[in-house]
């Protein structure tokens, strides 16, 4: 059975990080947090090419998520990003896009559950 891919959660909100934290953990994946753009894309560089998943905040405070999501596919293709809003909406126009040119692989809503982080990895990521 191969090693799962390590995951990468981008979120300003301390308390949302732990909690995707202790769910991926709890699937069987180690993660790495940050709590700006700026820190999440230097861990990024750093662990690449390690890193398979990104759990993304579309609104931090230094960066647009969205445009994080942009670099990211565009630099490191292979990273599956699943984007997470409490501003944005599954049928939001932004997010539809995105989903259509394949800017990220996901949409999670906030407040989430556990089954659809769950179902959001088994989507991306099913032979995991």
């Amino acid at each position: 059975m191969s090693e799962k891919p390590r995951v990468l959660i981008v979120d300003d909100e301390v308390d949302m990080c732990w909690a995707l934290e202790n769910i991926l953990m709890l699937e069987g994946y180690k993660t790495h947090t940050a709590t700006s753009g700026k820190e999440g894309l230097e861990l990024i560089r750093q662990l690449h090419p390690n890193i398979g998943m990104l759990f993304l905040d579309v609104k931090l405070p230094d960066i647009d998520g969205l445009k994080f999501a942009s670099f990211a596919k565009q630099h490191y293709p292979q990273i599956k990003i699943i984007i997470i809003s409490g501003y944005y909406y599954r049928d939001s126009e932004a997010v539809q896009q995105g989903l259509a040119n394949s800017l990220f692989d996901g949409f999670i809503g906030k407040p989430f559950n556990i089954s659809e982080i769950r179902s959001a990895i088994e989507t991306i990521a099913p032979s995991q």
